[in-house]
């Protein structure tokens, strides 16, 4: 048998013991074998060149693979924002470094130390990555320095702009954020997953129906997400969903609408579904206290296919136009509005209510709609899970506006009170009107 010819590029390979002894015997620290290039950094500004050399069993190197889906989502997209803070290290570079280590399923800058730093800059064609301290340093000044805000408002207008199958549907969620440390006190709030109250802060979420991100907003107070919504979610959305239709079209068209809203019952409120009517955005949610139950005679078999599996399924649909009142405020009416409410009834008879302002969407179409909500709360699930965004806490302390206006706690427990106990006074004014009629139906068959 004859072997083939081996290139000579390859003789010159290094192993990953040979490259393990080099590592060590570096002066300025371990891996740093390129100790020329630090000094022109430290001395005269410059940045680290890459160079690829040939290695045998590098150490992660199939992360290379991942380069182009990372290209794809924008990783290395309008990097020129961050063209002020330099270093040895490009902005590329600590771009990527941080991109190789989520896809690592290192949860923490902490975590990078079990890295093998030499065999992760080798792959880059460095010879090391950063350390936990110059990362820490970078992103810093990234968040001082660099327009974040800016650069991610740009990210998500173009991921909206490739998404095909946005179709103007937008899910919005909030997701606790805990927070670990001392060097703040943060508010408590309470975290449904674990049920418990913990300290930490809010993040709101807006994806698509795939679960898949476009942007998400911080909230340290805890305003609620239909205030989030009001004051920084929409009036983004506004600017930013593609595909809007006119003003003329609007007006042209009462049931158009801008996009759709799909949320939880945390944002249930008339007021604010009025809010959203005024401002042409439809909404699509799970409706309160739902007590009645409609006939059998009013669903109707619907068969939906699954576009993954091919597999089919019947499930059982009903709609009529429902009118929702809200709370009386004095010298104000209490406000309605007109909603369609479509009911999903289960194998077992269970009814679940779903009302929306959507008139465009065909009845089985809202009803995907609105179950295809879990696929964000899935996101969450996996984002805890595999990459730990509940441990991604800014060390960078921020002032909050001195207009911020938070309601007292003591407040909001007076307030539950109140509304315990006139729910049981209004529960024995009925009694106490039954046990009344049936006296006087008594009373007056006794007279007779």
């Amino acid at each position: 048998m004859v072997l083939p010819e081996i290139p000579k590029a390859t003789l010159s390979a290094t192993t990953k013991s040979e490259r393990n002894v080099l590592d060590d015997k570096c002066g300025m620290g371990k891996s740093c074998t390129n100790e020329s290039a630090r000094v022109l950094a430290a001395r005269a500004g410059m940045t680290s060149v890459p160079c690829f050399e040939n290695h045998f069993d590098l150490s992660h190197a199939g992360i290379l693979l991942t380069i182009p889906a990372l290209s794809a989502c924008g990783l290395l997209k309008h990097t020129e924002r961050f063209a002020g803070v330099t270093g040895y290290y490009t902005t590329e570079q600590i771009f990527i470094v941080l991109g190789f280590l989520s896809l690592l399923r290192v949860k923490n800058l902490e975590q990078s130390q079990t890295i093998p730093a030499g065999e992760l800059g080798r792959c880059m064609g460095i010879d090391r990555i950063p350390e936990v301290k110059t990362l820490r340093e970078r992103i810093a000044a990234f968040c001082r320095e660099a327009d974040v805000a800016g650069w991610s408002r740009e990210l998500s207008r173009e991921w909206m702009e490739c998404s095909e199958d946005l179709d103007g549907v937008l899910y919005v969620d909030g997701h606790v954020r805990l927070y670990y440390g001392a060097q703040a006190s943060m508010p408590k709030r309470f975290v449904s997953r674990m049920r418990l109250c913990l300290s930490g802060s809010t993040d709101y979420w807006i994806n698509d129906r795939l679960g898949e991100p476009f942007f998400v907003v911080n909230k340290t107070l805890n305003e609620g997400m239909t205030k989030a919504l009001i004051d920084d979610i929409i009036p983004r959305l506004n600017n930013e969903v593609p595909n809007q239709p006119t003003e003329e079209a609007l007006q042209a068209d009462e049931k158009l609408h801008r996009y759709m809203l799909v949320f939880d019952r945390e944002c249930y409120s008339v007021e604010f579904f009025k809010y959203l009517q005024e401002n042409r955005i439809a909404f699509c949610t799970y409706r309160k206290n739902v007590k009645d139950e409609w006939p059998d005679e009013y669903f109707t078999d619907y068969e939906v296919v699954d576009d993954d599996t091919g597999e089919s399924e019947t499930i059982s649909l009903a709609e009529r136009s429902t009118i929702l009142t809200g709370q009386k405020q004095k010298g104000h009416p209490a406000p309605t509005i007109t909603v369609r409410e479509i009911r999903k009834k289960s194998a077992s008879g269970h009814q679940t209510s779903i009302i929306t302002t959507n008139h465009v969407l065909t009845i089985l179409q809202i009803a995907l709609t609105m179950f295809a909500r879990w696929c964000q709360e899935n996101f969450f699930k996996y984002m805890v899970e595999s990459f730990g965004i509940d441990t991604i806490t800014s060390y960078l302390k921020g002032v909050l506006p001195a207009t911020s206006e938070i309601v007292n706690p003591e407040y909001r427990e007076l307030i539950a009170r109140q509304k315990k106990v006139s729910t049981l006074l209004k529960d024995y004014k009925v009694k106490y009107t039954e046990t009344c009629l049936v006296e006087n139906q008594l009373l007056e068959k006794h007279t007779e």
